[in-house]
């Protein structure tokens, strides 16, 4: 059986931590609304412009952990406590041991291993402590940094719905991940 770590703060990498969302964060989640292509690649289509009071709402629903039994949010930040982003479990399923996640990181912050680094610690927290068994996640076809990083996680591509969501003018196609527990350990020991 491994034994805990107890050297190390669970929620902290060696660039980021998580921490919960607070209501102040969502003044960046509404600055980033600018970035259209990063919306729809987060949920496949585009979105109206959120207002202050959306974000007011979102902030007031999640912040601190409120409504955890629909979604965990946490806050992305560097060690220097620089806001970078943001991530959630949700869509837990505790029947069937599944769930997904959530991820956006601001444009300044992209490509700096952030991302990988936060999923990977909501991925040990969902599998070694919520006693979850299987990450399941989806991207269209066209979001090649979303595949790459499915990839890096040691994620198996399990199927494709062909020309299932419409935006920017056509069909995409729906991609199909999914990481099992003994998958997930197998990468993590290595």
């Amino acid at each position: 059986m491994n034994k805990p770590d107890t050297n190390d703060y669970f929620w902290q990498g060696e660039k980021i931590r998580l921490r919960p969302m607070r209501k102040e964060d969502t003044t960046l989640w509404l600055a980033e609304d600018t970035d259209s292509e990063g919306i729809r690649t987060l949920n496949p289509g585009m979105e109206l412009p959120k207002s202050a009071k959306d974000a007011e709402a979102f902030a007031e629903k999640y912040a601190d952990f409120n409504n955890s039994d629909e979604r965990i949010m946490f806050s992305i930040e560097t060690l220097d406590g620089e806001l970078v982003g943001g991530i959630n479990l949700t869509g837990i399923d505790q029947r069937h041991g599944t769930f997904y996640i959530g991820l956006r990181i601001y444009r300044p912050f992209r490509s700096q291993g952030y991302a990988l680094e936060a999923k990977t610690i909501l991925l040990r927290y969902a599998f070694y402590e919520l006693r979850l068994h299987k990450y399941n996640t989806r991207c269209l076809e066209t979001n090649e940094a979303m595949i790459r990083h499915a990839q890096r996680l040691g994620c198996q591509q399990e199927g494709q719905i062909r020309e299932c969501v419409y935006t920017n003018g056509r069909y995409y196609d729906d991609l199909l991940f999914g990481l099992t527990k003994e998958e997930f350990e197998a990468r993590d020991r290595a």
